[in-house]
C-alpha cells in the first residue's frame, strides 16, 4: 500500500499507453518503462546495488524498510 502519492510521477495516460503496448506486441519485453520518470529510474538503477535500491523505494513509499 502506497502510504502518500508523490505527485511527481507521470501522467496516468503515458502509463497506461505503456500498458497498452505491453500487452500488444508479437514479442514483448521483460521489462517497460512507462513514462519519463520511470525511464529515469531505470537508468539510476543500473548503477545503485539493489538492496539500496530496494530500500530507497521502500522509505518513499513509507513502508517498512
Amino acid at each position: 500500500m502506497i502510504v502518500s502519492e508523490p505527485g511527481t510521477g507521470d501522467a496516468p495516460e503515458v502509463v497506461a499507453r505503456t500498458i497498452l503496448e505491453a500487452a500488444t506486441v508479437p514479442s514483448p519485453r521483460r521489462r517497460y518503462a512507462g513514462g519519463k520518470m520511470a525511464r529515469q529510474v531505470a537508468y539510476l538503477r543500473r548503477f545503485v546495488p539493489a538492496a539500496a535500491f530496494d530500500k530507497s523505494l521502500r522509505k518513499q513509499n513509507g513502508l517498512p524498510i
